[in-house]
C-alpha cells in the first residue's frame, strides 16, 4: 500500500482545491488499489475554499512545494490540470498514476499506463461528482457542498461558455441533496471572496497559469469580479505588478483578464512579448486594457485562440 498524493495546479483556484480533496476522499472510501489517498495543494488557500473546508469540518490540504527524488518515488493523482508549467516543482520525481481534467492535453508524457480521465465540462469538480454515480457511491452533504460550490465558481454561476449540459445536470442535482439553489448558493460563494481587499498583485498572480506559445513562455492570469470599477481605477499598479511577475517566473510575457461577472466580459490587459496573444485575440495593447464583451472562459476564450494563433 501507498500514499499517493492529489492534487491541483499551482495558483490553485476552488476548483483545483475542491476535486483534490473530494476525489481524494472517494478514492479512500472505495479502497481504490489499497492506497491512502491525501491531499495537498500547490499554493495559497483560496479564501472561498478555507471557509468552505472550515464550514464543513475538512481539513485544509496541507502545501505541497516540491518532490525530491527517492528510491521509491512518489505516486500522484492530477486533478484540475495535466501541464508541466502548471504542476508540482520535481514532478519527474514523481509517479503520474491518474489525471482527472477538463482542460487541453499539453506536452503530457507518461511512462506506464495510467488512469486519464479528461471530459470537456465545466469543471473538474464536475468529473468527481460522476466517479461517485459511476462507484456506486453517495456524496456527503459535505462533499455534494464542496463539490457544488467548485462547480459554480469555475462555470461563473454556469454564465461560462465552458458550461455544458452535464454540469447543469449535475448542479442541479447537488444542489437539490444540499438544500440550496445552485446559483444563489454559488454567488454566496463567489461574494466570500475578500475582493475589495485585493491588491494589485494578487489581481495578477492568484489565477494564474503558464502556456508554452510558439515556442515561448506565456502566463495567463484571471480576476473575476461582480465589479470592475476599482480594478479599472488601478491599471497603473496592475501593470507594474504584471510585469513584476513576469520577470519573477521568467516569461517572455504576461495576459490580464479582468473578469466582470455581472457585465459579463473582461477587460484584457498585456505585458511583454504577447504578439501571438493579440494576434489571437483580434486586439492590440492599450494602456486601459480592451473590452472584450461575452469573454468569461480564460480555458475556451483565450488561451484556447491564441495557441490557436501560434500553430
Amino acid at each position: 500500500m501507498s500514499t499517493v498524493y492529489v492534487f491541483g495546479h499551482k495558483n490553485p483556484d476552488n476548483d483545483a482545491i475542491m476535486s483534490a480533496v473530494v476525489l481524494s476522499q472517494l478514492l479512500n472510501q472505495v479502497n481504490y488499489d489499497g492506497n491512502t489517498y491525501v491531499a495537498r495543494r500547490l499554493g495559497s488557500l483560496p479564501a472561498e475554499s478555507a471557509k468552505l473546508l472550515a464550514d464543513n469540518g475538512v481539513a485544509e490540504p496541507e502545501l505541497l512545494e516540491v518532490i525530491e527524488a527517492a528510491d521509491e518515488p512518489q505516486q500522484v493523482v492530477l486533478t484540475d490540470h495535466n501541464e508541466d508549467g502548471q504542476t508540482v516543482d520535481g514532478i519527474d520525481n514523481a509517479v503520474v498514476t491518474g489525471v482527472v481534467d477538463h482542460h487541453r492535453i499539453g506536452g503530457f508524457t507518461t511512462a506506464a499506463p495510467l488512469h486519464y480521465i479528461a471530459l470537456p465540462w465545466g469543471s473538474s469538480c464536475t468529473i468527481v461528482a460522476k466517479l461517485f454515480e459511476v462507484l456506486g457511491v453517495e456524496p456527503t452533504r459535505e462533499q455534494a457542498t464542496l463539490l457544488l460550490s467548485a462547480m459554480m465558481t469555475d462555470t461563473l454561476m454556469l454564465k461560462s461558455p465552458t458550461t455544458t449540459d452535464v454540469d447543469r445536470a449535475m448542479a442541479a442535482k447537488l444542489g437539490e441533496q444540499v438544500g440550496v439553489d445552485p446559483v444563489k448558493f454559488g454567488m454566496e460563494v463567489f461574494l466570500s471572496r475578500p475582493s475589495g481587499s485585493f491588491t494589485a498583485a494578487e489581481m495578477v498572480g492568484n489565477d494564474i497559469k503558464l502556456f508554452e506559445v510558439g515556442g515561448q513562455q506565456l502566463l495567463i492570469g484571471q480576476y473575476e469580479t461582480v465589479d470592475k470599477t476599482r480594478a479599472l481605477g488601478m491599471i497603473d499598479e496592475i501593470r507594474e505588478a504584471m510585469r513584476a511577475y513576469q520577470a519573477e517566473k521568467g516569461a517572455d510575457g504576461i495576459v490580464l483578464c479582468v473578469t466582470d461577472i455581472m457585465e459579463e466580459g473582461s477587460q484584457v490587459l498585456f505585458e511583454g512579448a504577447t504578439e501571438v496573444a493579440q494576434k489571437g485575440l483580434g486586439i492590440a495593447d492599450e494602456h486601459d486594457g480592451v473590452w472584450m464583451p461575452g469573454v468569461l472562459s480564460r480555458k475556451k476564450q483565450v488561451a484556447a485562440p491564441i495557441l490557436a494563433a501560434a500553430e
